[in-house]
């Protein structure tokens, strides 16, 4: 049975605004489910939904199995969660928080401690485990969120934006632990503009605009629907006359598609540009979750009505 079903959920604003449409789900036990989709596309409406925040207008969401629309507290009390917006927790020290939470979980004080000084080493944080939130930098602050999110190891975890502001040596720190996590058995729904960072660690995703969902599917079976062509990025020292057996991306400069059965010809062609200068690196691989995103956006804009 999925740990989070969301069946028909549709979220009409007082203002009229419709965030939600008819929107359908299903997240399986220790599944990390990504949800993508551009700024105002209903993924945030969506989270506050399943956290019992907000009440959808029609349809219905199950946690284990529980209406979280009848019972918001279930919700709440099994879900942990990192907001997309900084949390306000100026007044109290980093280590302080996290413990905090713990106990308001249920954890013992001596346990709660020790949870928390095992994320505080984990994250590399020990340098600020006795700084003031309000002193704490937007990532320092993100990082001490998703420490407090999981120290009580919930079943399901929800991180909306979780590497906003964060360094780059943390930043890999924070997709390991969310992989280990979902290998542990801990479910995730994951809301992230990062697609190149949290590709390799999603198992299926949904591509969300206007309240409703475009494509679903893993990245390999989504990469197959967009394109089964070879993708290639170059990084030329002047403009580049592409070969003929390459198609310009007209969204991405310096990016190019090609057929498999050219791939020999392609790498010959780029090889021997590279040894007279011409250019200074290339990649190839297929469709990136990048790709899918972009063309599931035009492929909606183009179906959509006049």
């Amino acid at each position: 049975m999925a740990v989070l079903e969301v069946r028909e959920v549709t979220k009409r604003y007082r203002n009229g605004t419709l965030a939600n449409d008819r929107l359908n789900l299903a997240v399986q036990p220790g599944e990390i489910y990504g949800l993508l989709g551009p700024n105002g596309a209903g993924k945030t409406t969506l989270v506050r939904q399943v956290l019992g925040l907000l009440k959808p207008t029609s349809g219905a969401i199950h946690l284990d199995g529980v209406d979280i629309v009848a019972d918001p507290g279930y919700a709440r009390r099994s879900i942990g969660s990192l907001p997309q917006s900084q949390l306000n927790m100026q007044g109290i020290r980093l280590e302080e928080w996290v413990t905090g939470v713990a106990q308001l979980c249920g954890i013992s004080a001596a346990s709660a401690r020790e949870r928390t000084a095992a994320l505080v080493r984990r994250l590399q944080l020990e340098d600020f485990a006795r700084t003031m939130m309000a002193n704490a930098s937007g990532g320092v602050r993100r990082l001490a969120g998703f420490a407090a999110a999981i120290v009580a190891d919930p079943r399901i975890l929800i991180l909306d934006e979780p590497t906003n502001d964060v360094d780059p040596v943390r930043r890999q720190l924070l997709w390991q632990f969310i992989g280990e996590l979902g290998s542990r058995g801990t479910t995730v729904l994951l809301v992230t503009h990062n697609l190149a960072e949290a590709e390799r660690y999603i198992d299926r995703l949904a591509i969300i605009d206007h309240g409703r969902i475009l494509r679903e599917g893993t990245p390999s079976a989504l990469r197959r629907v967009v394109s089964d062509r070879l993708h290639l990025a170059v990084t030329a020292a002047s403009e580049l006359a592409p070969h003929p057996a390459l198609v310009p991306d007209p969204l991405q400069p310096g990016a190019f598609s090609f057929e498999r059965s050219d791939l020999s010809i392609v790498v010959g062609w780029l090889e021997s540009l590279r040894d007279t200068g011409a250019i200074s690196d290339f990649r190839i691989g297929p469709p990136t979750l990048d790709d899918i995103y972009a063309a599931s956006l035009n492929g909606a804009a183009q179906e959509a009505p006049a």
